[in-house]
């Protein structure tokens, strides 16, 4: 069977022919059918990420300077990016540590509120969806916050930070994983047009630099700022690899493969786009040392 770093590596999407010599259809599965896409999806995620997991690193990755949280004091934490649910209950197990969770993608509050109703997780706070350009976080009240994947997606980018900021307590921290362009004239090319195409939300891209330059203005001190693609571009491709292998023996139901397809397909061009050099994986974290530059606060 072949995996996303084959297709990676021929520099083209897999016709048809060859995804069905990837995928077996048959009327039985041997798994159990999702009565649709969505469902399906959120299987695919946890078998290839984790139980709970939407993303790669699990739950301490983009948080390496923030963990572990002070011993026996009380942490708030928002996690901007809360997929299925997997870090914030990984982060709670610390009793002393409270997470409240954001997400874009309706589809994995449903699932993610669903499971944490069936779950005794304290600390843990309900998933709420969101709307980036429509956040208010009323005070500053959180020890750290924390995105994975989420500014790229945002046009203002600017606004956003500055609502973040100031929702940080002093000395709270903010870290966050993101894409960006290398240089300001990278988003060009057949690579970075294909990778766009296949993102659920349309992506606005900053130069790497822009971030470095934004983090000062607001009167951030960077703790840490690293461009983490090769080390990325690992945790995507081992993980998808062990799952394809998986599915050698499987009999798939229509609805599984219908979800794969795109899913596949999504992790595929973000591969090509940070191979070619245009897209960087950065890694940062900044921290709120009373000095920040935020309207009407200064």
């Amino acid at each position: 069977m072949s995996s996303p770093r084959r297709w990676y590596a021929r520099g083209r999407k897999p016709s048809p022919k060859r995804a069905k010599r990837i995928i077996e259809l048959g009327a039985k599965s041997a798994l159990p059918a999702d009565p649709n896409w969505a469902a399906a999806r959120v299987r695919i995620c946890d078998s290839v990420w984790g139980e709970g997991f939407v993303a790669p690193g699990g739950a301490g990755y983009g948080l390496e300077k923030v963990l572990p949280f002070p011993p026996g004091r009380d942490t708030s934490v928002l996690d901007l990016s809360a997929g299925l649910g997997g870090r914030m209950a990984e982060l709670a197990r610390d009793a002393h540590v409270n997470v409240t969770g954001m997400e874009q993608d309706a589809d994995f509050v449903e699932h993610a509120l669903a499971r944490a109703s069936r779950a005794d997780q304290a600390g843990v706070l309900p998933i709420n969806s969101f709307s980036p350009d429509r956040l208010n976080l009323r005070g500053a009240k959180y020890h750290c916050i924390v995105a994975r994947e989420l500014f790229f997606t945002v046009a203002d980018k600017m606004a956003l930070l500055e609502v973040l900021c100031g929702g940080l307590r002093q000395k709270g921290t903010l870290a966050f994983v993101d894409f960006a362009l290398a240089e300001h004239d990278q988003n060009e090319g057949s690579v970075m047009a294909q990778w766009q195409q296949t993102e659920p939300l349309t992506p606005h891209l900053w130069p790497v630099d822009a971030y470095r330059a934004c983090l000062k203005t607001l009167g951030l001190e960077i703790v840490q700022f690293e461009d983490d693609t090769d080390h990325y571009r690992g945790l995507v491709l081992a993980p998808w690899q062990r799952f394809l292998d998986s599915l050698d023996s499987v009999r798939l139901d229509r609805a599984f493969v219908d979800a794969l397809m795109p899913e596949a397909e999504l992790w595929l061009y973000r591969m090509r786009a940070l191979e070619s050099g245009q897209l960087r994986l950065i890694r940062v974290t900044a921290r709120n040392a009373g000095n920040l530059l935020l309207p009407g606060k200064n």
